[in-house]
């Protein structure tokens, strides 16, 4: 990282982002370490708002603190990973089968603009705004049906996902074009009318299902 774009009125913020886009686009793999007074160095800032953007990012899950030896991008046991991806499966599961009825035109609207920015990322070779974009349309599945608990389990999960990259894998060697259509797939089984078809739908995306290839 350089220090060229930084704005010096809103550098929390900017150190924020900057360290969301190496974890998202895989440069920060999980287990390695932040460190403060490095990044710090490398932007030609104060430790400060480094230690805010890292604060920040605990907050949501995305890196871990540990008392007298530093900061680390979060990171889980094998064992934990199968769970959560069980869990994942199950909560996109629950959401289908409400977002049959409860996704709107306007809901489907924005689910397709998503999918058409998340083809313009792969075309730019955007890692990092993929992935974004990939967890963007799946949250915007559970919000659609207006169940809170819903909302409040992937909140939960969503961090754990995005670091140990099981949400738009950078690693992942296959079509990425193909990654995008599994998107637009889900969509329509959104707009199939049966509530079972679309909970099969994103079940089998969430737990990577898909064939012979590795579904983010």
């Amino acid at each position: 990282m350089t220090d060229t774009g930084i704005n010096r009125g809103l550098l929390s913020d900017q150190v924020y982002d900057l360290i969301l886009t190496s974890i998202l686009d895989g440069t920060r793999a999980p287990g390695s370490r932040v460190v403060e007074s490095e990044l710090a160095r490398q932007l030609s800032i104060s430790q400060a708002p480094v230690r805010e953007a890292v604060k920040r990012l605990v907050h949501a899950g995305l890196v871990v603190s540990v008392p007298r030896h530093g900061s680390y991008v979060t990171e889980i046991s094998p064992e934990e990973f199968a769970v959560a991806r069980q869990m994942r499966a199950s909560i996109e599961a629950a959401g289908a089968r409400i977002a049959v009825t409860t996704a709107n035109a306007t809901v489907l609207a924005r689910l397709r603009a998503i999918v058409t920015r998340m083809q313009a990322a792969v075309d730019a070779d955007d890692w990092a705004a993929f992935r974004k974009l990939d967890v963007e349309f799946h949250r915007s599945v559970i919000a659609s049906t207006g169940v809170s608990v819903l909302a409040r389990l992937w909140d939960t999960l969503e961090p754990m996902l995005i670091s140990q990259r099981a949400i738009g894998d950078p690693s992942y060697l296959g079509d990425r074009a193909q990654v995008v259509r599994w998107h637009a797939d889900l969509i329509d089984a959104l707009t199939s009318g049966d509530p079972e078809v679309a909970a099969s739908a994103f079940t089998a995306h969430a737990s990577g299902d898909l064939g012979t290839q590795k579904a983010p």
